[in-house]
């Protein structure tokens, strides 16, 4: 990670730029008249400093350690072949941007204190050609890869799904979900460095892992399946009830918290359904009307591409909303609505004032929402209790769509 003098906001970043260009414009006079450069012993003193910025400070950096304020931001680019991870933080109530990390299409990206984990997808000739899959895990301060896990063409590429792969609950394993040509999930040994197998598993989504090497799916009937495996992918399967009607229709962006186990999972109207889900199975909560009568007769409803948050020690529910069209549930909104994670009652409703698409949660006793808008490419935070505007930070890339936060 490249830093000058820990530099982050839009004028900091427009001087980096500018000095970058010109040292690139230098470089090129000075490969093209080798005796002008013989001759200069000296730094010119155009180039010897810019502004108050001096170039023997430009130095390599090291993000500062992981805590509960840190947070990623996975921007897939609109289906661009390449992507970018933002690694930052929220202390302060500022915005810190600690580095980025390059990775694939549409990329997986899983928080832990150990590392950063990604699964990606890269092709031989940029577009086209054969494809390659494959597991990076970065160290979380040098953002450096450690480890490189080549895996099969498994991955399934489709609009960023947060819980299509996840690390297991002791960070030893990783979790990926194929689709074609049969439903399965690949396990990598985080540990041992290498892919174990494929689980076939039925047609069933997302992945939430849960204790003793167990994790469990969403299956088409309604039901969620569990499934236990061993170190060499050996597993065991069964199927809980169904816990919701065919036409109640589940966002695909659920909140999950592999070490609470708690699933908070909203439908199209704001119904929220909830689990507790251990290697025990699985303890379904009373479902959550999150809107009145009255609000919905005035459509308010849902909407975004992550469009929930929990906090686990306040038991608060986040959710994404506005009034809105029917089938426009994955249209930006402008209100979070806070509810009782137990009893559904409302406790408060946050004013964004803009349009977001993607919220989260930092799970510490002061807790920070972050919101992403990815047409105006912006980081906002917020004060999750009191609701103020902390911070925001633009210029982020071109779709900043799904934020990661810390979850231990």
């Amino acid at each position: 990670m490249i830093t000058l003098n820990n530099q982050s906001t839009n004028a900091k970043r427009g001087l980096t730029a500018s000095l970058a260009g010109k040292l690139a414009i230098a470089a090129l006079l000075v490969a093209a008249q080798p005796a002008f450069a013989e001759d200069q012993k000296a730094v010119p003193k155009q180039l010897a400093a810019v502004g108050s910025l001096k170039i023997d400070n430009l130095s390599v950096a090291k993000a500062p350690p992981v805590d509960a304020k840190r947070f990623y931001v996975i921007d897939p680019g609109h289906f661009n072949m390449t992507s970018q991870t933002y690694v930052m933080g929220a202390n302060d109530n500022k915005l810190q941007l600690h580095g980025l990390i390059d990775g694939g299409k549409l990329p997986h990206v899983m928080s832990s204190a150990k590392f950063v984990g990604m699964a990606n997808t890269t092709y031989d000739r940029i577009a086209h050609g054969k494809r390659d899959d494959y597991v990076r895990l970065h160290d979380t301060q040098t953002l450096e890869p450690v480890a490189d896990i080549d895996i099969p063409e498994i991955r399934f590429l489709t609009g960023l799904m947060e819980r299509t792969a996840s690390l297991s609950v002791d960070d030893k394993h990783m979790l990926i979900q194929q689709f074609s040509p049969t439903s399965g999930v690949g396990l990598v040994d985080l540990e041992q460095k290498k892919f174990v197998k494929t689980i076939a598993v039925p047609d069933c989504y997302h992945i939430f892992p849960a204790a003793k090497q167990n994790f469990f799916m969403h299956c088409r009937d309604g039901s969620l399946l569990q499934v236990s495996y061993d170190n060499q992918g050996n597993a065991k399967q069964k199927n809980t009830k169904v816990f919701h009607a065919e036409n109640e229709y589940l966002h695909n962006n659920p909140y999950y918290s592999n070490s609470a186990g708690r699933l908070v999972w909203p439908t199209y109207e704001g119904k929220i359904f909830q689990a507790k889900l251990t290697d025990s199975g699985a303890e379904f909560l009373k479902p959550i009307e999150i809107f009145t009568d009255k609000e919905k007769k005035d459509k308010w409803g849902p909407g975004g591409w992550q469009p929930i948050a929990f906090h686990k020690e306040r038991n608060e529910i986040y959710l994404l909303a506005d009034q809105r069209a029917k089938w426009t549930h994955k249209l930006p909104s402008r209100f979070v609505v806070v509810a009782d994670g137990t009893t559904g009652k409302r406790l408060r409703r946050i004013d964004l004032k803009h349009a977001i698409d993607s919220i989260a949660v930092t799970q510490d006793k002061n807790p920070t929402l972050i919101a992403a808008s990815i047409e105006h490419k912006i980081i906002y935070t917020f004060d999750a209790v009191g609701g103020k505007q902390l911070a925001s930070m633009d210029e982020m890339g071109k779709a900043p769509q799904i934020i990661v936060t810390m979850d231990k």
